[in-house]
């Protein structure tokens, strides 16, 4: 535990980041009521209270006026629903000796799935006592007798449920993701399936990414591991669209057979003005600066031998830049997944499966064309986001504007990769994007599903890498840089799983020891 709390200067007032924690980008995960009156599932506390919400590594808020009862940042209020939002995953925390030191930006260690399962079962044990029905239902209050108040309250508790249930089990896979990890590609995937073919035609969602930083996002010209997605134009809007497509917005999905009923667009919870508040909102953010108030101070004269070894063998793929300066741009660095030899699934899960199309089969697509019985996921994913969109042409002029005021350009992508072909049509997405380090030591575990514990262990080579460690502790090791790992609480990451490996990038793992850990010590500077 920690008994003080700092936040470091990054770019951002008070203002901006509170702003930022709590902002509607129209996800609705479940009523909001629901989720400020239910009670644990074993006991009569409230569901939301702190100690409990901390199980599953939120981070803890005072109540505000964008937060009246003092939800975890993350959690956001849309009309009668409450849904996710960005800051959800994308904000860390690290404790060191008593102190915590939250980062906006950073890789969140959140266990969303097992809060979703701890919700299912609250409401499960709501509807199964009597009791604990009748304090939720006099928590909520509301019009009508106290016989009407919880016959509508048995309704909408057992809609939730039933719709937490069928998440989680079209959602199964064998590989657990844990703290800090979600495969959230494969998560969307299934829920553009849900608004379209149906549920059943789900694909297992085995390939868990650490959540990315968030810091200098905008300034990328493409944002994702695998480099999908342009950031240019409209592009970033259409990227988090697809994100609230993921975090439970809403969609009505219509089948166009003409392009000019398809400019009628679909409705949805989607809040494209907030989500371009937000990307703009970024612009402001930096890079966190390693806290020497905090954190045991940097050996300059180490980090400064770490330098020269950073230019041999990290800086062709991870560009050094300012962290203040206005101008900075991030040309995205692919490399080949038969280059860099990482963990492949996430890749491939995204270039290989076709789904049904569903209700769209035979409808005018939105890049083209008609939809056949089967399509890939990113066109389906396309669908919904741009059409979703077109009901609110205003935001995506302000993306546009915003993306023109930057000078926000999509060049060809650069680095080791392969380029798409006529047999090979998905060729560019086998491959994962480097990005410039600065911040890197707040943003553990490493490589992009997480599978390595700290940097020091990331410049050993693989077959020296732990194969097995816990994940989803605050408290901080400075010396190898990452979270503190022993043991086996609260959860263990198995790197023989599928979708866990932790081979490839071999970059400075033939170094000696001493180099090591003077690159290592560069590294805490940027």
């Amino acid at each position: 535990g920690a008994s003080r709390m700092v936040y470091l200067d990054q770019g951002w007032d008070p203002g901006e980041t509170l702003w930022y924690y709590h902002a509607d980008q129209g996800s609705t995960l479940m009523p909001y009521a629901m989720l400020v009156h239910l009670e644990q599932a074993d006991r009569a506390a409230p569901f939301i209270a702190p100690e409990h919400l901390t199980r599953y590594r939120f981070l803890i808020q005072h109540a505000t006026p964008n937060n009246p009862d003092a939800l975890p940042v993350g959690f956001a209020r849309h009309e009668d629903d409450v849904g996710l939002t960005c800051a959800a995953c994308h904000t860390g925390q690290i404790n060191y000796q008593g102190t915590a030191v939250r980062i906006d930006g950073a890789p969140a260690m959140v266990d969303m799935i097992g809060f979703f399962g701890a919700v299912r079962a609250s409401i499960t044990a709501t509807l199964a006592d009597e009791a604990k029905l009748a304090r939720y239902v006099a928590g909520v209050g509301g019009r009508g007798s106290e016989a009407e108040r919880t016959a509508a309250a048995r309704t909408s508790l057992t809609t939730t449920g039933e719709w937490f249930e069928s998440y989680l089990t079209v959602n199964r896979s064998t590989t657990t993701e844990g703290f800090g990890r979600l495969d959230a590609i494969g998560r969307i995937v299934n829920q553009v399936i849900r608004f379209t073919s149906g549920p059943e035609n789900s694909v297992e969602p085995n390939a868990p990414t650490s959540f990315p930083l968030l810091w200098d996002a905008p300034r990328h010209d493409y944002v994702q591991w695998t480099a999908f997605a342009p950031n240019a134009d409209v592009g970033s809007l259409g990227r988090n669209a697809g994100e609230v497509v993921g975090v439970f917005g809403r969609v009505r999905v219509e089948r166009y057979t003409s392009a000019e009923a398809a400019r009628r667009g679909y409705e949805s919870t989607i809040n494209a003005h907030a989500i371009v508040s937000m990307e703009n909102t970024l612009w402001g953010l930096q890079s966190p600066q390693w806290p020497e108030h905090v954190l045991p101070a940097i050996d300059r004269a180490l980090a400064s031998r770490g330098r020269a070894l950073y230019q041999t063998h990290c800086v062709s793929c991870h560009a050094l830049i300012e962290r203040d300066d206005p101008a900075r741009r991030v040309t995205a660095m692919l490399t080949g997944i038969d280059v860099v030899g990482t963990d492949d699934t996430s890749a491939r899960n995204l270039a290989t499966p076709f789904i049904p199309t569903g209700v769209l089969e035979g409808a005018v697509a939105w890049n083209g064309g008609t939809y056949g019985s089967r399509e890939r996921p990113l066109r389906l994913l396309g669908d919904l986001v741009s059409r979703s969109l077109a009901r609110q042409p205003t935001a995506a002029l302000r993306a546009r504007a915003a993306a023109e005021l930057h000078h926000l350009a999509s060049g060809p992508r650069q680095g080791q990769h392969p380029t798409n072909t006529p047999e090979n049509p998905t060729a560019e997405l086998m491959g994962y994007k480097a990005r410039p380090l600065n911040g890197v030591w707040a943003s553990a575990p490493y490589l992009h599903n997480g599978s390595v514990p700290t940097l020091y262990h990331l410049l050993l080579p693989p077959a020296a890498r732990p194969t097995r460690f816990a994940v989803g502790r605050w408290e901080y090791d400075p010396r190898r840089v990452g979270y503190v790992s022993e043991g086996e609480v609260p959860f263990v990451l198995d790197t023989t799983v599928v979708g866990n490996s932790n081979r490839g990038h071999v970059y400075g793992t033939t170094l000696e020891e001493a180099d090591r850990w003077a690159l290592v010590e560069y590294l805490k500077s940027l």
